[in-house]
């Protein structure tokens, strides 16, 4: 998969802006549908619920690209009316090109982004875990390799206890993309939006007890990229 979003980016030249915007925008209907009809069916349109009933999401994005998809969604959501609040794993300052794009527009919509850097902060999420209905997970992606490491893996761990709905960018966050083996903690879903194609760890090992239902967004990546053989 990181060859084909490389192929896309590099041979084809689809801005890698563009790729992060269509996953933002899976991520986003995905969440919408799990709060509205308990699953992960695509709206044939743009939402627009009412401001005054929407609950808040919570948006839990690392620092990499994976992140950036969060944010991305998060974007979406909030023009679709509903409260966003952000955990960013991370400094603002620190993000690559593009996921930084996604939070400066974040910021100057004045949406609350919280830079969760050490277990003294643990409280405050905790604080908006309790109070948001739904959780959107874009803290790790596929290529982050090894135990997850603090204080990620304290987030994920509050995550899978808050017993909130839970919706993951690409793959649970902590789920090897290989073998599908928690590395140390992985994110227990209730949908995971998988971007381009699924990962094979979706489907071996424990990843099916760690991505919930499964839906796949080609995100704008060719066809001729996606049905060529692996």
């Amino acid at each position: 998969m990181q060859e084909l979003d490389a192929a896309a980016i590099g041979t084809f030249g689809i801005p890698r802006l563009l790729l992060m915007e269509h996953a933002g925008l899976a991520v986003a209907q995905a969440t919408f549908a799990v709060k509205r009809f308990g699953a992960a069916a695509s709206p044939a349109k743009a939402p627009t619920p009412s401001i005054s009933t929407t609950p808040i999401i919570l948006v839990c994005c690392g620092p990499g690209y994976n992140g950036g998809d969060g944010l991305a969604a998060a974007r979406h959501l909030c023009g679709w009316g509903f409260s966003i609040r952000v955990v960013l794993a991370g400094r603002v300052s620190q993000l690559r090109e593009e996921p930084a794009v996604y939070a400066a527009i974040l910021q100057r919509l004045g949406i609350p982004m919280t830079e969760y850097l050490n277990l003294d902060q643990i409280e405050q999420v905790d604080q908006w875990l309790s109070e948001d209905a739904v959780i959107i997970d874009a803290l790790l992606g596929i290529g982050v390799k090894g135990a997850v490491r603090e204080p990620i893996a304290t987030l994920i761990d509050r995550m899978n206890r808050s017993g909130k709905p839970i919706i993951s960018a690409d793959i649970p966050s902590g789920l090897d993309g290989d073998t599908g083996l928690p590395q140390g903690v992985a994110v227990k879903a209730t949908v995971t939006v998988a971007l381009g194609l699924a990962k094979q760890g979706c489907v071996v090992g424990q990843g099916p007890t760690h991505v919930g239902e499964l839906v796949v967004d080609p995100i704008s990546i060719p066809r001729v990229l996606l049905e060529a053989p692996h």
